[in-house]
Formats: C-alpha cells, sequence, structure tokens
C-alpha cells in the first residue's frame, strides 16, 4: 500500500487546486478570494474597505486612501463598510450610513477618528454621536435614523459582507471581489500597505 501513498498525494493536490487560481499573475502581496480571470481586461478598480472607528490603522488609511484617489482619478470606485467588534456598539457604523444620506459622511467620519484618537473619547456611546451630530447640524436626521430598520440593515449587511469576505483584521481591502489586502501583508505598516496596492492596481489596469 506504501507505494500507492505518492500517487494519491499527487492525485489529491491536483483534486484541491482551487481553478481560481488559474488567469493573469498580478505583481504584490494579496489573498486570492475569486477568480482572477475576472481581473482581466479590468477598466475600473473597485475596492470594498472594512472599518472600524477604534482602528488606528484605518485611521492613518483615511489619509493613505487620498493617494489612491490621486493617482487612479477615475479609475477607483471606493465603497467603505463600517463594522464593529465584540463589545463595541453599532452605532457609528450607524452614523456613518446617515451621515452619508445628509452628504456629509466624509467629514463625520474624519471627526468621528479625530474624536476617538485625538481626543480619546470613546465614539461608541451614543451620547458622542448626538453631540458631534449636533456640531454638523443633523442631530434630527441622526435621531431618526438611529431608529430606522433601513439603516440597521445597511449595517448588518456590512457584517454579513465581512463575515463572507473572512474580515478579521482591518482595514481589509477587498478589490475587485477577487483580491484581499490587509496590512499584516506589509508589516503591519499602512503607508507600505497603500504602496503594495498602488503596485496591485497598476498590474491589474495593464492586463
Amino acid at each position: 500500500m506504501k507505494r500507492f501513498i505518492p500517487l494519491l498525494i499527487l492525485v489529491v493536490s491536483f483534486i484541491a487546486t482551487p481553478a481560481m487560481a488559474d488567469g493573469p499573475n498580478i505583481a504584490g502581496h494579496y489573498k486570492i478570494i475569486g477568480d482572477l480571470k475576472n481581473l482581466e481586461n479590468i477598466k475600473q478598480i473597485e475596492i470594498m474597505e472594512f472599518f472600524n472607528y477604534s482602528c488606528g490603522h484605518c485611521y492613518g488609511f483615511l489619509d493613505e486612501s487620498k493617494r489612491l484617489h490621486k493617482q487612479f482619478k477615475g479609475q477607483l470606485l471606493h465603497k467603505k463598510q463600517p463594522i464593529y467588534w465584540g463589545q463595541q456598539t453599532p452605532y457609528p457604523a450607524m452614523a456613518f450610513y446617515i451621515a452619508d444620506e445628509q452628504g456629509m459622511e466624509e467629514k463625520f467620519t474624519k471627526t468621528l477618528f479625530d474624536t476617538n484618537f485625538q481626543l480619546g473619547v470613546n465614539v461608541f456611546q451614543p451620547r458622542v454621536i448626538s453631540m458631534l451630530s449636533q456640531d454638523f447640524g443633523i442631530q434630527a436626521a441622526m435621531t431618526e435614523g438611529m431608529k430606522s430598520p433601513r439603516i440597521r440593515n445597511k449595517v448588518q449587511k456590512s457584517l454579513q459582507l465581512a463575515q463572507e469576505f473572512g474580515v478579521d483584521e482591518t482595514p481589509t481591502i477587498i478589490i475587485n471581489e477577487t483580491l484581499k489586502v490587509t496590512p499584516s501583508l506589509s508589516g503591519g505598516d499602512v503607508k507600505k500597505m497603500t504602496d503594495n496596492l498602488i503596485v496591485i492596481f497598476n498590474d491589474i489596469l495593464k492586463k
């Protein structure tokens, strides 16, 4: 029986080789989570960013991502997905979607991050979000939105997507539902992660 073991291992290895590995070779560091053939003849990069308001790397990527938008202007679609962990509350994630509907997501997100990291205030407290929304003149919309099943469903959708993509650190960047990039792939350095994304984007757009 022993002489058949190497052959068996070889057969199993062929069976276990995922079809999604076929396709263009893309430069950079990433995990393959989809079919690489989806990255052929791409004219637009679509990224899904899973982030958390208590995440220092996410705070850093807030500025670093501007490099991506500048370099790939007109070629990059950036969708943000706020998530929360463990005992954290869903309120900041809900506030993200409420502020987005008011056309203030970018500024409100920056303020939430600044409040958490610059002032050391826990933004997962509803009273903190209420005070900040008052400063932005959207307190009524924020109060109403916090009661909305529609807003809660959006947050649940973000959590569901995070689970589907196996998100276990933030920020996690999903590229065209095919590649996954995280800070840990670049030694925990967000600047290097962004440099890595630039390498990946450039190579995809050349294919």
